[in-house]
This record gives C-alpha cells, structure tokens and sequence, in this order.
C-alpha cells in the first residue's frame, strides 16, 4: 500500500500514514516513507490506508507480526517469599520486539564482565570498562524541534506535561516563555501528542545483551526481599514507597519468575528488549490515576530499567545498614563472600541501570527517585566526601530543575494527590542533601532556596499516600494546620520535613561562612537565631521529646501510635535512631552558626562548648545503643563522622589548652568526664571497619583525637617562653572552619608535642602513622 496514490479528505488535506494518524502527529506525506517514520527507523509502519476510518485495524495495518502463543506453563515458580509464590503462566515468546528494532543475536559478543553503555565516562563509571562508541542520535529538522518545544511548553500550567517530554522545564526567561504566555493574541496553537517512542537510534545488540545480564540478576529476587523485608518491617523507604516496591516486586516475579530462575539466554535477551522498549517509552500520569495503578504502569509487562535499578540499588543499600555478623548474609556467602562485596555488586548493577536509562534518556519521577536512592548508596561504599558523591549529588540537583521541581509542584487536574507528595518528598531529599554535602565538604550548595518554591509534603506516611476517597480524607483530617500528624507518630516524613526546614536555615549559614561580604554578618546572624527559635517553637509536642526519653521508655508512648514496626522492641529500636538524628541535626545547625561566627567575628569560642558537649552526648548515646540499632549500622557511622568528629575536636583542643596553660574551666567543660567521652568516642572511631565509606574519614579523625589525648594524658615539656610571648592564647582555638576534611587535617597535622599548634597551617606537615 506504500505505493498507492495518496488520496485526500473531505476538506481537501492528505491523509497521514497511519502511525502519524494513530498517534495524532503531523505527516508529511512523503511516499513510499514519511520523514517521522523514516527518522523513527520504522519504515515497515508507514502504510497510507486507502480507507483508513472505516476498516478496522488487525495485524496486516500495522505490519507488526504476532507469533502463536505456546501452551501454558503450570510450573510452580521455587520462591518462598513472606507473599504466596505464583506460578508463571504468560507466554515467552511474546517479549520479541516488533520488527523494526535491532535482532536479538545478531552479533557474537564475549560474555565478560558487564559493560556501561552511551553514557559519558566519568569518575563514577572508573571501576568498570569503558563504554563502547556512543551512537549520534538521528539529525532532526527544524520542524521537529519546534513540535517538541510546542509538546514541553504549549500545555497548560498546571498539567507539568513537560515532565515526559526531553526538553524540561523551561521558565520565563526561556527562548518559548513569549509564545505560552501569549496564546490569546498568537491564536491557537496545534496540538500534538508526544510521540510515545522518542526519536532515538536503534538499540544496539550489545546493549541488549548488557541489559540481558543485569537482568539475571533477578533471579535472587527471594533473598532481595528478605533484605527489604527486614527493612519494611521497621519502617519505610527513602523515596520509594513500601507499597509501589511491593507492586513492582509482586508483578514482575509474578511475570518474568520462572524465566528468570531458567536463565535461558534467548528469552533473557527478549526480555531484556522488552524493559529496552517500555523504557524508552514515556510514562502516562493522567489526573485520575491511582498510586497502585502507577506502580503497575513500570512493572510486569511494562517493566522499565528504573525499576530495575531501584530494586537492585535498594537490596544494596539495606545490605550496608545492617551489621556484618547478621545471619541473612549467611545465604550469600557461597556467591558474594561477604556484606560488602554484596553491596559493591549491587552498586555496580545499578550503574548499568543508570546507563540504560541515560541512553534512553528518561526523565520522568521513577528516574529521581532510583538516583537519589542509588546517590545514598554511592555514599555509604564510597564515603561522603568522595567525588562520586560529589558529582551524584550534582546530577541529581540537575534533574530537579530539569523535571521543574524547584518551582513547586504545581498541582493541577491532571496530577494525581499521591504524585503531588511524592514529588514534594523528591524536592525537599534533594535540597537537604545538596545543604548536607556542601556543609560537610565546605564547599556552595547548587540548590538555593532564592530560585525554589519552598514547599513541605505534608507528614504522611507511605501506606497513606496509596489510600483512596474516604479513608484518604480520614489520613488527613488527622494533621494540623501546620501539616503535622497528630497521632504522635514518627515516620520518614516527620524526619524529612524537621531536615527540610533545617537545611533552609543551613543555606543562611553556608552563606555566613562561605561568604566574602563582611557586611551584617552579625545582623544576618542574630535573624537566623531567631528563625531557629521560631522553628523549634511551632513543632509539635512529640517533636520536643529527648532520644533519652524515648531509649529509656518511661513516661513515653511507644507501641502503636509510634513508628511502623511490629514489635515494641522494632519501635523503640527506629524511634530512638530517629529521634537522635533530629535532635543532633537540630543541635548541629546551631554548632555550625557558631563557628561560623568564631570564623568571621572572633567571637567567643566558648558558646560552642556546650552545644559540642550536646552532640557529642547524643553521638555516644546512640553507640552505646549499638546492639539495638543493628540495622542501622549507616545511621550510627553518619552521626559519628558528620556531627561527632567536629564536636569532639573542639572539645579536644580546648581541654589540651587547658591543659597546657593550666587554667581550667570545670563548670563548662569538666576535664574527667571530657576525656571519658573522648575516649569512647575514639573507640566508637575504631569500631568503623575497612570497607566502609567514611572509613578513611573515621580512621584520620582517630588518630587525630588519640594524639590529642596522649598529649593531654602524658604531656611533654613546653618550650620556655618569655613574657612577651605566652605559650597560649584565645586564637588557638581558631581552626579551619571552612569545612569538616581542612579542619581534620589540620588537626592531625599539628605539632601537638611542640606546644606552637596554634601556628600550625593545613597540610604542613606529613600525615601521621
């Protein structure tokens, strides 16, 4: 039919080929082959129907050939998960791409070891092989340019329809901000749909044979859900919620479990053509859709490789969490040999994940939230200050802006409630990391709150966010008109908006200590007290409770209305880890004000006594709960490096100035009991094994602390000094206080045994033994 004359409508316009005509887009009417279809590599498609309105569509209009489904398999898939197993009944011969897409096996390929592909080579991607050549995507005209311009932009506000498409957010200040708003008076404008397939190359054979063997990884898809498991059982996900993973681990088992567990090569490499198709796919979010039929859109039949990743990332990150000696590793030691060659296989899956999705350019929610997820595991193996962690953080930041988050979740018919907090939750994990990395490395946070819509989710839990009518409204009755919960329970939310609300403050202070205007610092200072008192006042009652309160159990609710374990013991175990962690981050602002001060105004360095005192407290209360808060081994290493090292070196060079001057201040920092604490916190320090990500971090803060306390314990001879010249004064406490790494090792670099530490720069001297 490709030859047959091109007829006309009744209004005189040529018809459209029939995937332009299906898909609503505009044809140029090119014969035998339309420009779309020629530059979407699907010349088969492109039939002109003589008649296309009144014959129904079948195999022959489409060109796409349907093979016979075999006979059905009752084989019972061997999978003893906490859900009843089921058996696969779905035919696999139906994963084979339409033709058009490059065959599975065309080529021969070595089976090494996995391969990144089409995604640039940076540091992140050092460990594994390097990419093979990237594909130059097919030169587009002018005319598609301005379709897809038109399909990011032409859409109403509120509809954030910008989000499938591969442009972005565009503001209004963007090459296309003069025709969207000013649709009245340049008339209308033509409506196309966006194509559901981008107009990308080809997938190549070897990435789908790369996909292949990633996928068979999933095979241990029972011992993934043990590791989550015990993870949901004492409370929720980071960004994913607990009820999607469950959809999307119940679907695809369901789907693909006894093709898995075979791991027969041609139906891997099917399948893995299949997750290739649906994820170059866009999503479709309409205004009705509920959080269990999007969790179904991206799993089963419609497998996408973020979800993929997720599942792999989130086994990886729940591994990291938990101690060494746990008995679920005893499952894993014949192929993995330990925790963290476990977790470090998972990362490097992952990856792949992220590769595929960058070569398919996916920008869509799922792709966030398995980046911020696959950032937090990132950090736990490599360690915070490391580059990856570094340029992670960046590329999540960019896809922030890219999807328009930073302008608010502007909520319009088309977005349904759950997707509305979840991408508030996105938001504010974002810009709290992005606060939290930049404190901790010293260096300009790239998200500030001057270009952002500040806006808070509202303290829900997961399980809330997937009710429905009735008892959707019931869920929020309960909140008050700050957006709190008012049932006293403490879910991921809770944290996440006290870390919000924190980290906006932090970006003031970032800007004091970072800062080169020397002008109202102490102004700027005196506001933000004032905010934090403001802030601290507003929180409800259950917020104002002390971890010490909640560990000991007395005069505290803690069972039902507290937390989502199922235990009181599981409660009492994820309710103390997080209330220690918001009263160490609260007090941990306040630190940093202060030293930023001392930095910038000289002020008196003896206000950071007890707030360091505080923290330091709290970081030991939480190690001396070490058996409890097992599976939470990330938790009890990040309060030790972020907020124990800092404190505990101001602590220390203060009593090694008292010390050594002899001028002793036991009302504020009493000397026995500052060195029973420095002394646990050295051997918390050393409990940190190799392998762990702030391992190095840990380790130099170590050594550096011990130095101190020999000095103190067994203090060698002064070097005379004359009158003019006292061996000790007030700057000495006037570290770096740019960032946490600079004030480490000045630390251990100092002379300690030579008394002149106040003179001491950074890096002066070699590292110690």
């Amino acid at each position: 039919m490709k030859d047959a004359k091109l007829t006309k409508t009744s209004n005189g316009k040529l018809f459209s080929c029939e995937p332009c005509r299906r898909g609503k887009l505009r044809c140029d009417h090119n014969s035998p082959v339309c420009g779309r279809c020629a530059r979407r590599n699907k010349p088969e498609q492109c039939i002109y129907h003589p008649a296309p309105l009144t014959k129904p569509r079948g195999p022959e209009s489409t060109g796409v050939q349907k093979s016979k489904p075999p006979s059905r398999s009752a084989t019972t898939v061997p999978y003893q998960p906490s859900y009843p197993a089921t058996t696969y009944d779905r035919p696999l011969s139906g994963l084979v791409s339409p033709p058009g897409s490059t065959g599975v096996g065309a080529q021969q390929h070595d089976h090494s070891a996995f391969r990144p592909v089409n995604r640039p080579s940076t540091g992140r991607n050092a460990i594994i092989q390097p990419p093979p050549p990237v594909m130059a995507p097919t030169p587009t005209s002018g005319e598609d340019r301005r379709t897809s311009s038109s399909a990011s932009y032409a859409s109403p506000e509120g509809s954030m329809s910008f989000r499938e498409g591969k442009i972005g957010f565009l503001g209004p200040t963007s090459y296309s901000s003069i025709f969207t708003e000013n649709p009245a008076s340049l008339g209308p404008g033509e409506n196309e749909a966006v194509e559901d397939t981008p107009n990308l190359p080809p997938v190549s054979a070897e990435s789908i044979k790369s996909g292949a063997e990633i996928l068979a990884l999933l095979r241990d898809i029972p011992l993934y859900e043990k590791f989550t498991q015990r993870w949901f059982d004492l409370c929720e996900g980071i960004l994913v919620m607990q009820p999607a993973y469950r959809i999307w681990i119940d679907e695809l088992w369901s789907e693909f479990g006894r093709l898995l567990v075979q791991g027969n090569p041609e139906q891997l490499r099917s399948l893995s053509e299949l997750v290739w198709r649906n994820t170059r796919k866009p999503m479709k979010i309409h205004g009705n859709m509920t959080a269990r039929e999007w969790a179904k859109a991206a799993s089963g039949r419609n497998l996408r490789w973020e979800i993929v990743g997720i599942i792999l990332t989130l086994a990886g990150l729940i591994a990291t969490n938990l101690s060494n000696w746990d008995s679920i590793f005893d499952n894993i030691r014949d192929r993995y040999i330990d925790r963290a060659s476990f977790a470090e296989r998972m990362r490097k899956a992952s990856e792949f994940c992220l590769c595929f999705c960058y070569e398919s350019e996916v920008l869509n929610d799922l792709y966030v939230c398995f980046m911020y997820e696959d950032l937090i595991l990132v950090e736990c193996l490599k360690g915070d200050a490391h580059y990856a962690a570094w340029q992670r953080t960046g590329e999540v930041c960019d896809v922030i802006i890219a999807l328009g988050l930073h302008q608010g979740n502007r909520v319009s018919a088309e977005t349904p409630f759950f997707l509305a907090e979840l991408r508030k939750k996105i938001f504010v994990s974002a810009y709290g990391r992005d606060k939290v990395t930049a404190t901790f490395l010293g260096r300009p946070p790239r998200l500030s709150h001057r270009y952002c819509k500040m806006q808070e989710p509202l303290d829900l839990s997961d399980e809330d966010l997937f009710l429905e009518g009735a008892e959707l409204e019931a869920a929020l009755s309960q909140l008050d008109a700050n957006g709190w919960n008012t049932g006293g329970t403490l879910c991921r939310t809770t944290w996440l908006r006290v870390w919000f609300q924190h980290c906006r403050i932090r970006e003031d202070i970032l800007e004091i200590a970072l800062g080169s205007e020397e002008e109202d610092i102490t102004y700027r200072s005196n506001r933000i007290r004032d905010e934090l008192d403001r802030l601290h006042a507003s929180y409800p009652a259950f917020m104002r409770i002390s971890p010490e309160q909640v560990l000991e159990g007395s005069d505290v609710q803690v069972g039902k209305g507290w937390g989502f374990a199922k235990s009181e013991l599981g409660a009492r175990q994820v309710n103390g880890i997080f209330m220690i962690c918001i009263h160490t981050g609260i007090t941990y602002t306040e630190f940093l004000l202060q030293r930023a001060m001392i930095n910038r105004r000289k002020m008196d360095y003896k206000d950071l006594i007890p707030i360091s005192k505080r923290i330091l407290k709290l970081v030991l209360l939480a190690q001396s709960r070490r058996d409890l808060f097992r599976d939470f081994q990330g938790d009890l290493i990040y309060l030790c490096t972020t907020h124990g090292l800092p404190t505990a070196g101001v602590l220390a060079i203060e009593l090694l100035k008292q010390e050594q001057s002899r001028q002793y201040t036991p009302d504020i920092l009493p000397r026995s009991e500052t060195i029973q604490d420095l002394s646990v916190f050295i051997s918390a320090l050393g409990a940190v094994e190799p392998g762990e990500g702030n391992y190095s971090i840990c380790n130099q803060g170590r050594r550096a602390l011990k130095r101190v306390l020999d000095q103190i314990l067994s203090p060698q001879p002064l070097p005379t000094t004359s009158a003019e010249q006292p061996a000790f004064d007030e700057m000495s406490l006037y570290f770096p206080t740019a960032n946490d790494a600079d004030f480490l090792q000045w630390l251990e670099n100092v002379e300690w045994d030579k008394g002149n530490f106040m003179d001491a720069p950074p890096g002066s001297q070699g590292v110690a033994p």
